[in-house]
Parts: structure tokens; sequence; C-alpha cells
């Protein structure tokens, strides 16, 4: 199996938190991996994420991408991987077609959705339902 780093250049709420997610330059007990994946979700760090991408390069092949990079992507999505472990992604994309930004297609994702809601019932029974809805941008 390969060990993948994620460095992200902004760190936000939705961020992974595992040992593998990195939000700056390596230090000198960072280990090698088998793969880096710069994950730019912002236009505004595309910048960061190429500088982050060049100081990375000796440990361990870099790939950089992210929706401010590739455009929204139409794979799914993998729990813990590039967004923090529990959170639900019931749509992709914005209805807000923004001039300054690449993701401009809104799918709801229905399976997802129910699943969430069902989830968010369940759980009610001892914690509060709290539905959050957070594009990133807008």
């Amino acid at each position: 199996m390969k060990r993948i780093a994620r460095v992200f250049p902004t760190k936000t709420s939705m961020c992974p938190t595992d040992k593998d997610a990195y939000f700056s330059m390596p230090d000198l007990f960072t280990p090698i991996y088998d793969e880096i994946h710069i994950s730019c979700t912002f236009t505004w760090d595309i910048k960061k994420a190429k500088q982050l991408a060049i100081v990375w390069k000796n440990h361990g092949e870099v790939k950089i991408g992210g929706v401010a990079i590739d455009g929204e992507s139409d794979q799914p999505m993998v729990e813990g991987m590039y967004l923090r472990k529990g959170v639900t992604i019931t749509s992709r994309g914005c209805p807000n077609n923004c001039s300054f930004c690449f993701v401009k297609k809104n799918l709801l994702n229905l399976t997802n959705f129910l699943l969430a809601i069902l989830s968010k019932i369940i759980t009610s029974l001892r914690v509060p339902i709290i539905i959050e809805t957070w594009c990133g941008i807008c």
C-alpha cells in the first residue's frame, strides 16, 4: 500500500487532521512518502501550492492538483483523504457561477444526501441535528 502525504496550502475546518496531512513545509522529522499530493482548493493559493511542491520534492513523488488546479472532479470522494473524516458530501459544485471560480457545476448527490439525513436522524436521538452547508468560496 502506498504511503501518501497530503499537503494543503490553507488549513480550513474541512481539512483532514491525521498524521499524514500537512499545512506547511516539511521539517527534519518528516518521513519519506511514496507520493505527496498537494491539494489546492482556492485559486489564490496556487502560487503557495507550487512553492510547497518544490520544497516537498525531497520527501517523495509530488503531484499537484485540486479544484483550483484541475477544476471539479467527477471522481468519488474518499473519506478522510482530502476532507476531514465524518464530512459528508451531499452535493458537488456550486450554483453561483462566479467569474473567478473553476467550480461551475452544481450536482446533487442524492445517495450521499439521503445517507447523511438518515445518519443525522439516528444520531439525533442523542445529539441535536446540525446541518452545515459550505462552499468554501461564496
